[in-house]
């Protein structure tokens, strides 16, 4: 298979990484060494002003630090998030603890995929693959995924 060039193509390449991956650090990865240093990539994104995907994006990175720090209490804050309207794509930054968060989304699939790395050098990092269920118990509205394992 070739590699995409174009910036639609990578971001198709990604969404596919993304629902076949069953080793996370292979679309997280893709993410920050082809899309992140694109050019075109940079240069689309906007401000991401929906709150729901913002929400989102905390809510599985804070879910994600009570897996290192079970009964840890606290909020997740935004550091950046953008929006590639074209694309219907989402990506951003968050810290949570001691600990930075990066996220893509995708909205069609509803899909992202979340990484979780200590400011400490040597610790562990946390990835989890997360689709959204609007609606009924919003603690079950977040499916976490284990690799090896489909939506």
């Amino acid at each position: 298979m070739t590699k995409p060039t174009n910036l639609a193509g990578k971001i198709d390449h990604l969404k596919s990484m993304l629902v076949q991956a069953t080793d996370f650090d292979q679309p997280m990865g893709y993410f920050f060494d082809v899309l992140a240093l694109d050019p075109a990539f940079r240069e689309r994104g906007r401000p991401l002003k929906d709150a729901a995907i913002k929400t989102r994006f905390r809510t599985v990175l804070e879910a994600m630090q009570q897996q290192v720090m079970p009964g840890w209490t606290g909020e997740g804050r935004m550091i950046s998030a953008f929006w590639l309207k074209d694309y219907g794509f989402a990506h951003g930054a968050c810290t949570v603890a001691e600990r930075l968060g990066v996220t893509f989304y995708f909205r069609d699939l509803d899909m992202g995929l979340s990484t979780l790395a200590s400011l400490r050098p040597g610790d562990q990092v946390l990835f989890a693959r997360f689709s959204v269920q609007e609606g009924g118990d919003p603690d079950k509205n977040y499916q976490f995924d284990r690799p090896g394992r489909r939506h």
